[in-house]
């Protein structure tokens, strides 16, 4: 008898799977049906691979254990058809081993099978409960992600926003959406458009700290805590936070580290029209948005993001919207985008550049020292505090109405060597060529070195000069 038990728990190793606190509260909060898209952040060793090839096994052949006793489990309302989605490595190294592992099995036969179907990878999964799965990579195109309806979408670490908007388009019939991650790649548009979001209908969300996991520390943890203090020490420094605690914030590869919401961003101050040089760079494409940003600068060498436009029109438009936008400000300089100085020779047009000039709108062209404008920026971001004093300001703040640039700065990231070649080649050290105008422009503003223009001291100079002509011309004239 004892053996028959022990090979019964070999045949279905998930009856007697037992998830650590948090990943209990995940399966529940699944398991409701009653949220739409469920995450779950975790730090690296929480376990979330395996809570999510278990949720996949209880969908599939129903409840294996008490944990699953949900009703999502127990009568699964919707299409039974699925989708995982992970990169390749984790696939063929993680979630196909998982899968293997938990799903019901016995001593004649697997109750499941699986195509490659041209993959390196098992990519189609048949259930002989009637499910069928396809597991798709974070490389692929988005539109072959756009092929089937589905009952249920399973992403396992952070994936691409539009592999996630054409597979959430396939769940029209009903459906429930489940993520488990470590918030690294692609991570910042997840915080702004879901973890942001949270509302326990549309998205709700668990957090986990890796201690969760831990034997001393944590709930049915299994990992000894000196194992975790060894597997942190390696850990590069701006991916702790996200390895070790869960969280977002410290986004792999972010140029401008040292950006910070609560540090940068503040609320818009009136300003004295004496006290400020305004200044506004424009970056214009034809084919996207233009985006242009205005900063203001003060006697003390601080600057203020201040106003910012994103959009698109005619240069009669663009130059109406620029006069609407700068009512009080007194500008003192602009920069624009060099390209909008290129003429359509085929349309025998003049530039954008041009056609704005004409409107009364002189720019300078904006530097294309990329490399240098970075660091000039990351310089700018700088600061020091001890407790909740400055030691040094940064020289850039943004008023919180400026939106773009506050997301575009925080996103603005470095290319990254991906795949099997990711430890052998050097980083390019050139930023994502992706939502990076008003970064752009703010290098362009601080390479151009705009400072304080005390017009008063202009004009009581332009005073004094006229006096002296005045006088001059009186003494020629005898007079």
């Amino acid at each position: 008898m004892t053996e028959e038990l022990e090979q019964r728990k070999k045949e279905n190793l998930a009856k007697s799977y037992t998830p650590n606190g948090k990943c209990e509260e995940f399966i529940k909060l699944v398991g409701e049906n009653s949220c739409f898209v469920n995450l779950f952040i975790a730090a690296n060793g929480v376990g979330k691979s395996a809570t999510g090839a278990n949720i996949i096994t209880s969908i599939c052949f129903g409840p294996q254990n008490d944990f699953f006793k949900k009703p999502l489990f127990q009568k699964f309302p919707y299409l039974k058809r699925g989708r995982i989605i992970s990169d390749p490595t984790t696939i063929k190294e993680k979630i196909i081993p998982e899968l293997k592992k938990w799903f019901p099995s016995n001593r004649y036969k697997e109750h499941y099978t699986t195509e490659k179907q041209g993959k390196f990878w098992e990519s189609k999964w048949k259930t002989d409960t009637g499910f069928e799965i396809d597991i798709m990579s974070n490389e692929q195109d988005s539109k072959e992600f756009e092929s089937t309806d589905l009952g249920f979408i399973w992403f396992d670490e952070p994936s691409r926003k539009d592999i996630y908007l054409a597979s959430v388009a396939r769940t029209r019939g009903g459906g429930i959406i489940f993520w488990t991650m470590t918030p690294l790649d692609y991570s910042a548009w997840i915080e702004e458009d879901l973890y942001n979001k949270r509302d326990g209908i549309n998205v709700e969300y668990i957090e986990a700290d890796v201690e969760e996991n831990c034997k001393e520390h944590g709930t049915r943890g299994i990992l000894q805590h000196k194992n975790i203090e060894r597997m942190i020490a390696q850990y590069p420094e701006d991916e702790k936070e996200a390895r070790i605690h869960g969280k977002f914030g410290h986004l792999l590869g972010k140029i401008f580290k040292a950006f910070n919401r609560k540090i940068h961003v503040i609320r818009p101050f009136a300003m004295n029209y004496d006290d400020y040089s305004w200044y506004m760079a424009l970056d214009t494409h034809p084919q996207v948005d233009d985006h242009a940003i205005w900063m203001a600068a003060n006697n003390k060498g601080q600057k203020y993001l201040v106003a910012e436009f994103i959009g698109k029109g005619t240069a009669a438009q663009l130059a109406s919207e620029f006069k609407r936008i700068e009512g009080g400000m007194r500008i003192e300089g602009r920069l624009i985008d060099p390209s909008a100085f290129n003429a359509d020779e085929r349309n025998q047009e003049m530039s954008f550049g041009m056609k704005l000039n004409e409107l009364g709108f002189t720019f300078e062209l904006g530097s294309k020292d990329l490399v240098n404008g970075i660091r000039r920026t990351q310089d700018a971001f700088a600061y020091e505090m001890v407790g909740n004093e400055f030691i040094k300001k940064p020289e850039v703040f943004i008023f919180d109405t400026c939106p773009v640039a506050i997301h575009q700065l925080e996103s603005y990231v470095w290319v990254k060597n991906r795949g099997r070649t990711a430890d052998t080649k050097q980083d390019r050290g050139i930023p994502i060529d992706k939502n990076d105008h008003q970064p752009e422009n703010l290098r362009r503003l601080l390479m151009r070195e705009f400072k304080f223009v005390d017009y008063r001291g202009e004009i009581m100079e332009r005073q004094r000069d006229a006096e002296e002509e005045k006088i001059s011309v009186q003494r020629d004239a005898g007079l």
